[in-house]
């Protein structure tokens, strides 16, 4: 019955506050009749929000939470995270179904206040992704010393995701067509030539020659808006097929194993230790 209650008087709470907490996300607090500044504390359930399934655990949710607050206070990205934010919350139909759920992003928040990954009193980026292609990344093999605090760690429950292969065609003009749109010099050749050249040691392309260029695994992924850039490819009668494994860019945490391994029992800091070994939770105070 207490918890019915509470989570009446969080709905009703909400109700009243959305339009301030909307217009503090879309348009900054000096717009906002407060005179109180707002730290980036407040902005943490929205952006975590925006960046994980509501269908998620809490415990998977906090270790979202966690990444999101490293983030917003060591990423130069942070004015950008939280206007997607604001644009994701506003598409949102907030009835009393969805405000419940959204109650967990605030608990989340709550019961981790301040926690922040460290590396030698320092803040790190968190990066996460989807699913992986059944291993993560290795950070330092990727983006160079600075990132070795990413390991790459096991993830191959992740085969079981829905979302774990996929393949994307494309017929040949078509994919001449996507690339001059970012390079008008590209010219596909004759012979299609659409060759991978090499792939970091979790399978993720690094780079790869098409026609008459050659582009980092990452680049080719956005430009064909493909899922991973863990992908093979094969030429078919007049299409070319990249086969994806994995959803996203596949460094840092992987927000299915981690909510496999809440569903197992896992707490956050357990799951995060398992992802991060290097790091350590910390208080901001």
């Amino acid at each position: 019955m207490n918890k019915e209650k509470d989570s009446f008087a969080f709905i009703l709470l909400l109700f009243i506050l959305l339009p301030y907490l909307l217009t503090v996300l879309i348009l900054g607090r000096k717009a906002c009749p407060l005179s109180r500044d707002i730290s980036l504390e407040e902005y943490v359930p929205a952006v975590t929000a925006s960046q994980i399934s509501w269908d998620y655990s809490k415990e998977a949710i906090k270790v979202q939470t966690l990444a999101v607050r490293s983030n917003l206070y060591s990423s130069q990205e942070k004015n950008e995270m939280i206007e997607a934010a604001a644009d994701y919350i506003r598409k949102q139909d907030m009835n009393s179904v969805v405000m419940d759920k959204y109650q967990v992003f605030w608990e989340a928040a709550r019961e981790t206040e301040g926690q922040v990954l460290k590396q030698n009193g320092e803040i790190k980026e968190i990066p996460y992704h989807g699913v992986s292609s059944g291993r993560t990344r290795d950070g330092g093999e990727v983006l160079g010393e600075n990132f070795k605090y990413i390991p790459s760690v096991d993830t191959s429950g992740d085969i079981d995701s829905a979302e774990y292969v996929e393949g994307c065609y494309f017929s040949v003009k078509e994919l001449e067509e996507k690339i001059k749109e970012k390079y008008p010099g590209f010219v596909l050749d004759e012979e299609v030539t659409v060759e991978i050249k090499s792939s970091d040691s979790a399978g993720y392309v690094m780079e790869i020659m098409i026609g008459n260029q050659e582009f980092q695994g990452e680049e080719i992924k956005e430009v064909l808006e493909l899922p991973s850039s863990c992908f093979t490819v094969q030429k078919l009668e007049g299409e070319v097929r990249f086969l994806c494994r994995g959803s996203g860019h596949g460094m840092g945490i992987s927000q299915y194993t981690a909510q496999q391994m809440a569903l197992e029992g896992k707490k956050y800091e357990e799951i995060l230790q398992y992802f991060f070994p290097d790091l350590t939770i910390e208080s901001l105070k």
